[in-house]
């Protein structure tokens, strides 16, 4: 199983927690790192199950089970000492702002169609591997970075970074289980699926 720290403890404690209830006898292997190696890890079969944002578009091959919608935020230092450059209407200028950006994955993929679309050329000045590694960076002046909301509520860095309210709007990430169609006709990792399409369905109904 792969996930993020921010899955991990998000995420994942009640469903490890009633799947080592369930098959004691299973052995789990909990794999972290950067959320936007997800996908890719499973479709190299190095993973059997991971948590990862769901793609805009369906991959072959690949099944996805959502557990959870969270937006996409601009987040900058809590002090002042990084300049915001602003457009006209007040908006903040994507053109001009130092950014600090994922080195793949969905949010990138995101980020870069806005600009594409809005036809701006972004001043991009670090890449990061990890949400968590970009909250990091922000804290420390480098830029505005974007994140999911539910990374930032977890990061120990909440309270020195600040969510820009004048920022663009983009689509929210879902969050989900991942594995192939190979892996879930196995037993354990179709176990593990069904615990967490139960807890999706308890969630619902509470």
């Amino acid at each position: 199983l792969y996930a993020s720290i921010t899955a991990v403890y998000r995420l994942l404690p009640q469903l490890l927690e009633a799947y080592r209830s369930a098959y004691p006898a299973v052995q789990l292997e909990l794999r972290t790192g950067a959320a936007e190696q997800a996908v890719e890890l499973v479709q190299n079969a190095e993973i059997d199950l991971a948590v990862a944002a769901l793609p805009d578009r369906q991959r072959s091959q690949l099944e996805f089970l959502p557990l959870t919608t969270t937006p996409l935020i601009f987040i900058a230092p809590k002090q002042d000492d990084l300049a915001l450059p602003l457009t006209a209407s007040g908006q903040l200028d994507l053109s001009r702002a130092p950014l600090v950006i994922p080195q793949l994955g969905l949010s990138r993929w995101r980020l870069e169609q806005w600009l594409k679309e809005q036809r701006i050329r972004p001043n991009i000045t670090s890449e990061i591997a990890g949400n968590e590694a970009i909250i990091a960076m922000v804290r420390l002046g480098c830029g505005v970075g974007i994140v999911p909301q539910l990374v930032w509520e977890r990061s120990p860095f909440r309270t020195e970074v600040r969510v820009l309210e004048n920022a663009p709007e983009l689509d929210p990430y879902v969050v989900g289980l991942c594995t192939s169609r190979r892996n879930l006709q196995r037993s354990s990792v179709q176990a593990f699926w069904q615990l967490a399409e139960n807890q999706v369905g308890k969630g619902r109904q509470d």
